[in-house]
């Protein structure tokens, strides 16, 4: 420690005499404590990190192809006033023997200053922490000098990496950085919402390397609130040289939307680490308390350079920190936050002295800060060592931990929303990156049924390997659930013992374990059942692939952005059947054994064998879910749910099965039918319908438009009459692998294309089959009589080419397959051959419909040149023109009626529009009057 009383030094305000001595004076005492703060960081650093510190002001001072950086001889560089000291030439010496510095003069300089910032001048400060750098350059630097400048820093801090060291080099224009225009000035900064706030702290951390000083050390303490009159002052007196400077800006006024962007961005990063941020989140809260007439941090520094007072201990800025924070919780009486604020303190230095580098000196030094600040608090010897027990934590000790640190984000949260209601209306830029932070605050820090909770623990916190006990217990409200224990408790204790959580499902509880990093191989497990047919080995298999699972996807970056939309699911592992014996429910007892092996529709009874699903799912707003699935309708509503997210971004899904028998077939099925899904639903067809069987029963997966839903079919009849129904567009239908036995239907739609109507036929011994799929994919199907294909084809090619030519349609053509069963088994779909031929047409059918009054038909139906109406027989119309067509056959035959044309109204078919129509719909009505005349 340092301590180092000086004169205090007296400025005048404007219109006072003011010592131009004094000025230079107070430059060399910010220069000098500077130095020292350099030697204490070095103090921490390897030798080769300490020379990169001692060359970084030369590297940007001159071009040479043997140092670090180098990008060409034309590279801006140049620093005002800047000459090596010998430690820098001993170090250039090191890397290269060929350098040989030349002291040259330039009539301007490109490079201002450069400054280190942020903790890395405080006792905070460690090997790992990161070095913020401050590149000031001049503002007339055209963009590809400033190319070739970001090319060289790029190159330095690649070189900073290979020592060891995480070097940030930030390029500071001072005359746009005043008006708040730039980038981001440090690793920890939120884009434009902290501008001023970051300035404070450069103010307050900041490390003069080499280049002009800061103007703001000029501005007296007393004179913070009139910087910018202050600083004019100076100028237009001459009492300073405006080129000798940089001015970065006052802080006379910061804007009410930094303080929430501020205290919004610290509770963000306490949510990952909590004792790291807390600091700061109530220096803000301190700062925010006393707005608009804040005393800065910065403003205290000052006050006790111009008094001469350097105590380097005192000037630390962790320490200013928490001085300010102290002041500010004992003026409000609140000891509770002051303790977890001396709490944060504590560990932090801690960690340093047990776990960081540096000198034993160093060391040393922060020992007795840290003995001089416990001795001052009072603290007992067992507070101690609790804290220094941290890294062998229980997991009772961190739920406590998660109380206190959750009671305080959340606190901290409400201060922000009150403090915005009195003094802020958010607006632009920095407004939607407030908007932003509070989203990822609340999904952080929200607690909801399903919610897998994260406890606050920081990168250095470990929690012991414990073992566990799981509980199912019926629950208050009758449902079945399950209770997590610490240690083995039996059903006997567990009324008295304490719980870990309570669940209703026993997924939400390992997620947790596994979330959390509680569970390890080591630990063993104590599982006590009431219903469940779960198993230890079970459990533990399920619990591996839970971790393996989150392990894989905890390294997901994040990025504030994502919380400009709602949140989507990154990851989701599906959890089948845990703890259900698939056959219990069987009264024989008998295992089910089949060559049926769809897990969907298992044996010749089409059992369903997935009963339940535990989704674990991972959002792009870093929150973990567990959601419950019962029953196959359940299971199908989790691939639709996951389905409809896949369907605007690619998500990761996993299926996991551990029961007895049949594991392997199940999760391979739920595997591969949400990989069949999604490929399906990811395709250019807006309108696709997709089939599968479940049970004894079939479901339809139709895409309809934003959203992929379903519903269930009773059986294939109902199946091929939902299939028949009017489309507003093609809709391609994928028949699951699984979905239809001894049916070619899957293998028609297969050749299935838009805007054609394609016949196909399928003669057996007793009947033919046809099957027509029209322009928009609509199914009509019809039976007949055994004849040859081409005896019925042709009726069906008169009447479709006579819709053709009457009605405008999307359908450019026909075409004729013949559907033929194999022996081999299945089916194979082959050309028909046919080719219609119009003068084969031995009688013209044609029917013409009315609509008279709202459902009241009248017909008119024409056979060759006779007309039959419906003003003449009334319902008789149909039998009659029957009676006439059967007069006219020379062989008395009784074959079938087959229409060849008609001509009705849109209303009678349905439709409203004629851009709805479409071949089914004359199809149908064909069937219709066909069967009144064939009764």
């Amino acid at each position: 420690m340092t301590a180092t009383t000086l004169r205090a030094i007296r400025l005048g305000g404007p219109g006072e005499e003011i010592d131009r001595k004094s000025l230079a004076a107070i430059v060399r005492r910010f220069q000098n404590l500077h130095r020292l703060q350099l030697q204490r960081i070095q103090e921490y650093q390897t030798p080769r990190q300490r020379d990169f510190l001692d060359l970084l002001p030369l590297l940007f001072h001159c071009n040479h192809p043997m140092l670090p950086g180098y990008v060409s001889s034309e590279t801006p560089a140049g620093i005002q006033d800047y000459v090596p000291a010998r430690r820098t030439l001993l170090a250039v010496r090191r890397l290269t023997k060929s350098f040989e510095y030349k002291r040259r003069a330039l009539t301007e300089y490109p490079i201002h200053g450069i400054y280190l910032m942020g903790s890395v001048s405080s006792v905070a400060y460690s090997r790992k922490s990161d070095l913020d750098i401050w590149l000031c350059h001049s503002g007339s630097l055209d963009e590809s000098q400033l190319d070739e400048l970001r090319r060289k820093a790029a190159g330095v801090e690649k070189w900073a990496q290979s020592l060891g060291l995480e070097a940030h080099i930030f390029f500071i224009d001072s005359e746009r950085f005043r008006l708040g225009i730039g980038t981001p000035i440090s690793s920890e900064s939120c884009g434009s919402v902290q501008h001023h706030l970051l300035l404070e702290e450069f103010y307050r951390t900041s490390v003069w390397l080499a280049g002009r000083a800061t103007a703001w050390w000029l501005v007296p303490p007393d004179q913070e609130a009139r910087y910018g009159e202050y600083l004019n002052h100076l100028r237009e007196k001459r009492f300073v040289n405006e080129n000798d400077f940089i001015d970065f800006g006052g802080l006379e006024y910061i804007p009410p939307d930094e303080f929430l962007g501020g205290t919004l961005w610290h509770l963000h990063k306490a949510i990952d680490a909590p004792h790291k941020s807390l600091l700061k989140l109530f220096l803000m809260e301190s700062y925010a308390s006393q707005y608009p007439h804040t005393r800065w941090l910065c403003a205290r520094l000052k006050a006790a350079v111009y008094e001469g007072s350097l105590d380097d201990r005192e000037l630390d800025s962790y320490i200013l920190m928490y001085r300010d924070v102290e002041r500010y919780f004992l003026a409000g009486g609140e000891r509770e936050r002051l303790e977890l604020a001396r709490q944060c303190f504590y560990l932090k230095l801690n960690e340093l002295v047990r776990f960081g580098g540096g000198t034993e000196a160093e060391k040393r030094r922060r020992q007795e800060i840290l003995t001089a600040m416990v001795h001052a608090w009072g603290w007992p010897r067992q507070r101690i060592r609790d804290l220094d027990e941290r890294r062998h934590w229980t997991v009772v000790k961190a739920l406590q931990e998660q109380k206190v640190i959750g009671h305080e984000l959340t606190r901290s949260y409400r201060t922000v929303r009150q403090f915005a209601a009195e003094h802020s209306e958010i607006g632009g830029p920095a407004g939607e990156e407030i908007k932003l932070l509070g989203r990822r605050l609340s999904a952080a820090l929200e607690l909801k049924p399903g919610k897998v909770e994260r406890l606050s623990l920081d990168s250095g916190d470990c929690i012991e390997p414990k073992d566990f006990s799981m509980h199912e217990v019926r629950l208050a409200d009758g449902e079945m659930g399950w209770i997590l224990y610490s240690g083995r408790v039996a059903s006997a204790d567990a009324g008295k013992a304490p719980y870990l959580k309570k669940a209703r499902s026993l997924v939400e509880l390992l997620a947790w374990l596994s979330f959390n990093g509680l569970y390890d191989r080591s630990a063993n497990l104590f599982l006590e059942t009431v219903e469940s047919a779960l198993t230890l080995l079970e459990l533990k298999n399920n619990l591996r692939a839970l971790n393996r699972f989150l392990a894989s996807h905890q390294s997901e970056p994040e990025h504030l952005d994502d919380y400009g939309r709602a949140p989507r699911v990154i990851a989701a592992a599906l959890f089948v059947n845990l703890g259900i014996d698939v056959d219990a429910e069987r009264r024989d007892g008998i295992r089910l054994a089949s060559d049926r092996h769809d897990a969907l529709s298992y044996g010749y009874e089409r059992t369903n064998l997935i009963h339940q699903v535990d989704a674990v799912i991972l959002t792009s707003w870093r929150e973990t879910l567990v959601k419950r699935y019962q029953g196959l309708v359940g299971f199908l509503d989790c691939l639709a749910d996951l389905i409809n997210e896949s369907l605007s971004n690619e998500s990761h899904v996993e299926c996991f099965c551990f029961v007895a028998g049949r594991a392997r077939t199940i999760a391979l099925r739920v595997q591969e039918l949400y990989r069949d899904l999604r490929a399906a639903f990811s395709s250019s067809d807006r309108s696709l319908r997709y089939i599968l069987r479940g049970g004894s029963e079939f479901y339809l997966f139709d895409n309809q438009g934003t959203s992929v839903r379903f519903w269930g079919v009773p059986d294939v009849d109902r199946l091929y009459s939902e299939l028949s129904a009017p489309r507003s567009m093609f809709s391609p239908v994928i028949f699951d692998r699984a979905a239809l036995e001894n049916d070619p239907l899957p293998l028609i739609y297969a050749h299935n294309r838009p805007g054609v109507i394609q016949i196909f036929c399928q003669p057996e011994s007793s009947q033919v089959k046809v099957y027509i799929l029209d322009e928009r994919g609509s199914l009509f199907y019809r039976s007949h009589e055994a004849v040859g294909p081409q005896l019925l084809l042709g009726p069906y090619a008169s009447f479709l080419g006579d819709i053709l030519q009457r009605y405008v349609l999307a359908a450019g053509g026909i075409e004729y397959y013949v559907v033929e069963h194999q022996a081999s088994g299945g089916y194979s779909v082959k050309s028909a051959g046919f080719q219609p031929n119009p003068d084969s047409r031995m009688l013209e059918i044609r029917v013409f419909a009315q609509e008279t009054a709202p459902g009241r038909v009248a017909y008119t139906i024409f056979c060759n040149d006779s007309e039959f109406s419906s003003m003449d027989a009334g319902q008789d119309v149909f039998s009659m023109a029957a009676a006439h067509i059967m007069r006219l056959r020379q062989s008395g035959e009784r074959y079938p009626i087959y229409i060849t044309d008609i001509d009705l109204p849109l209303s009678i078919l349905g439709v409203d529009t004629p851009e709805e129509l479409q071949t089914v719909h004359f199809l149908k009505f064909k069937e219709k009057v066909e069967e009144r005349l064939n009764a």
